[in-house]
């Protein structure tokens, strides 16, 4: 039996938003990307998962009005079903540790790895971050670089700013 999908896009402060979500819930955010760059990636092997628990439709409406309560201040916290399938054990343990962060709170890519218990892995770490297929949902705006610079983003800096700004976070210029 195949997963059935559903993608919606929403119009933000940080330009269109790309979403899919499937019945074992929300799979992708994009932050400015076509989402059919992205969703062949996401799709791989996803045919024999059988059935999931969560309507994609509902789970999409659920993420878009989530999504948008935390661009108005108004939530600080997803409690959107996510589907991270499509990520390694490392990349599923990194993302989950992305999900700690506290709203308006960061974390360096060096202390992420410490706290993940792989000291020196930094490199690999932000790899994993890099990867996270759910942006604003799985907060990877609050890793920074060493000396607490922006570093990078997949939606780029300017939007991760912006996210940062949401939050009253605060960095080095």
């Amino acid at each position: 039996m195949h997963n059935r999908l559903a993608v919606a896009y929403l119009d933000s402060p940080l330009g269109e938003l790309g979403l899919a979500a499937g019945e074992h819930g929300l799979i992708a955010v994009s932050l400015g990307k076509p989402m059919d760059n992205i969703l062949p990636g996401l799709l791989n092997g996803r045919h024999d998962r059988g059935r999931g628990k969560s309507h994609p439709w509902e789970v999409l409406e659920q993420a878009c009005g989530q999504i948008v309560e935390y661009l108005l201040s108004a939530r600080e916290k997803f409690d959107v079903p996510l589907d991270l399938s499509i990520g390694t054990e490392f990349q599923r343990a990194v993302w989950r540790r992305l999900r700690r962060i506290k709203f308006g709170q960061t974390t360096t890519y060096r202390e992420l790895a410490d706290a993940a218990g792989k000291p020196g892995a930094s490199r690999a770490v932000g790899n994993a971050v890099g990867a996270n297929p759910l942006p604003i949902i799985i907060p990877c705006h609050r890793v920074l670089a060493a000396g607490d610079k922006l570093g990078g983003f997949s939606g780029g800096l300017g939007r991760k700013r912006k996210l940062l700004k949401i939050e009253g976070a605060r960095w080095s210029k």
